[in-house]
C-alpha cells in the first residue's frame, strides 16, 4: 500500500493532500529515511512525521482494506513516541528532524 494512502486511511493524517505534501516535502520517515509518497510500506515499518504541534513515530502492524472505521484505527499502528513542539518555537519551514542549532559561545 502507498505510503499517502496509509497516513489517510489509517486516519493518521485527516487528508490524502496533506499526506502528499508532507511526503514532498521530505518530512515522512519510513525506517529513518525520507520517502516519497509512491513508497510501498509493510507491516512493521516505523513511520516518524510531524503533525501540527508534535512529531508522531508510530510502527505499521497492519494494512487497512477498505475504509476504516474510527475505533478500529488502532489496530493499525501502535505509537512509538509522540514528541511535543512547544508553540512558543513555532512551526514554520525548519525541519523538525534536524538537529538543534549550535549556539555561538561568547569568549
Amino acid at each position: 500500500m502507498r505510503l499517502d494512502a496509509f497516513l489517510k486511511k489509517s486516519l493518521l493524517i485527516k487528508r490524502r493532500e496533506l499526506a502528499n505534501q508532507l511526503c514532498d516535502e521530505g518530512m515522512v520517515r519510513v525506517n529513518g529515511v525520507p520517502q516519497k509518497a509512491s513508497q510501498d510500506v509493510k507491516a512493521q515499518d516505523e513511520l516518524e512525521f510531524p503533525l501540527y504541534n508534535r512529531v508522531l513515530k508510530v510502527r505499521v502492524l497492519a494494512l487497512p482494506e477498505g475504509n476504516v472505521k474510527k475505533g478500529d484505527q488502532w489496530s493499525l499502528f501502535e505509537v512509538l513516541e509522540d514528541k511535543r513542539i512547544p508553540a512558543e518555537f513555532g512551526f514554520g519551514d525548519e525541519d523538525p528532524f534536524a538537529p538543534p542549532p549550535k549556539v555561538p559561545r561568547n569568549h
